[in-house]
């Protein structure tokens, strides 16, 4: 005879939107009681942002039926960040960002960055993995970045001021809680202005590109999480193909996995 859930109970969440959680989670009433299933969910849970560490309890209840209880612990998320360094000319320079993590309980990530780095620049995120389903969701990300670059002559080196206005948008899908994937374009405009130094007659002083990227990223998290620790294999493969209008300058691809390996040592190591 099936064991069937009659009853689904999500406790201690405080920020986290009771309805996200059951959004995320795979039970629900009248579906047949999977362990396995279960213990996905609550992987699912602990990598969630807003979310310190998740269990779960089975009860029986008097019918023959099963009471799941889905208990969360969460994190503080609204998280400030600041850099403080010297620039190329030994100038003082830093970036203060501000970050929310459990954007309205759903664990939207938003926020944002200012940086003075001889020039100002700021930037703008927002990402929401399952804004659509509880599979799919989107990324928005703005930056408007400018900075002193040099530019090494033969007869030199030239200052120039740098900027890169960029607007991309990253569809995101989740396909169980081991596999996911991210694809989407950035438009970009990069701006070189000569600003002091040396020159030459083959070096324009004045230069501006508009530019497309398209992003595709695989990434495949087998990483268990107890709190801050962590244990377990992930594997992240990130392509990008660049384009460009201007004929003179080349298209060209960068791709690139990054291969991580957490090990827990004893109760209190990583």
């Amino acid at each position: 005879m099936a064991q069937t859930i009659s009853e689904v109970v999500v406790q201690n969440n405080k920020k986290t939107r009771t309805s996200f959680i059951r959004k995320v989670t795979q039970a629900t009433e009248n579906m047949t009681l999977d362990s396995l299933q279960l213990e996905a969910d609550i992987i699912r849970l602990k990598r969630l942002p807003g979310i310190a560490h998740a269990y779960y309890q089975v009860t029986p209840k008097d019918d023959g039926t099963y009471k799941v209880v889905y208990g969360v612990e969460e994190n503080f998320t609204i998280i400030p960040s600041a850099n403080i360094y010297t620039t190329n000319d030994e100038e003082f320079a830093y970036r203060i960002g501000l970050y929310e993590f459990n954007g309205l309980g759903r664990n939207f990530i938003l926020g944002g960055y200012y940086q003075r780095d001889i020039y100002n620049s700021f930037g703008a995120n927002f990402r929401a993995p399952y804004l659509f389903s509880n599979q799919t969701g989107v990324a928005l990300n703005y930056q408007n970045l400018t900075t002193q670059e040099p530019v090494f002559l033969d007869s030199g080196t030239a200052d120039y001021k740098y900027n890169n206005t960029s607007y991309e948008i990253l569809g995101l899908h989740e396909f169980n809680y081991r596999n996911r994937i991210e694809g989407g374009v950035n438009y970009f405009t990069e701006i070189y202005e000569y600003t002091e130094g040396a020159t030459s007659p083959d070096v324009p002083q004045f230069l501006e590109v508009k530019k497309l990227l398209y992003k595709f990223i695989y990434e495949f998290n087998d990483v268990e999480r107890y709190y801050y620790f962590v244990d377990g294999f992930k594997s992240t493969f990130n392509f990008q193909y660049v384009t460009t209008r201007n004929e003179a300058l080349p298209e060209f691809v960068i791709g690139f996995n990054d291969f991580i390996y957490y090990k827990r040592v004893g109760k209190k190591g990583n």
